[in-house]
């Protein structure tokens, strides 16, 4: 059986990882393993020991940076520290970060981390199970959470 790595943060407004679990468990049957950290900066480590000590085939990256500028340079730094260990594991680290200021209120907010947490829990079912699915989704400018871009027009 796949086993799924969830790491998230005492930091977030919502709890990411509860609407990832729940996601993932209606999409494929799969074990979970859930790893929390306080902050972003701590979710590279905790990702790395997902893979390496829990054995885990792919993690989701769960986080939810502040306004400030500081917020942004350690979104910044952590979201390189994923990709390091990405390329350390050679294990895909889904990141899923929704900024505060991404939404312009409470309610928004929530939602957007539900929606964005849920659509990117069903692209970790795509990756382990059925990742022909994407090459029909090449070009469409999909995004997570917000509507999507759609392809580019002439």
């Amino acid at each position: 059986m796949s086993k799924i790595g969830i790491a998230d943060t005492t930091f977030a407004r919502v709890d990411m990882g509860a609407v990832a679990i729940k996601e993932l468990k209606k999409g494929a049957s799969v074990t979970i393993k859930r790893y929390i950290v306080p902050g972003i900066k701590d979710l590279p480590v905790a990702s790395k020991k997902l893979i390496e000590e829990q054995k885990c085939d792919i993690v989701m990256a769960l986080g939810m940076p502040g306004p400030k500028d500081m917020d942004k340079q350690c979104a910044h730094e952590a979201s390189s520290g994923l990709i390091m260990a990405q390329l350390i594991t050679n294990t895909h680290i889904i990141e899923v970060f929704v900024h505060e200021d991404e939404a312009k209120d409470e309610r928004e907010l929530k939602w957007l981390a539900e929606s964005r947490t849920r659509e990117h829990a069903q692209n970790v079912i795509k990756l382990l199970f059925r990742p022909k699915e994407f090459e029909k989704e090449v070009g469409m400018g999909k995004r997570e959470g917000f509507e999507d871009a759609g392809p580019a027009r002439l």
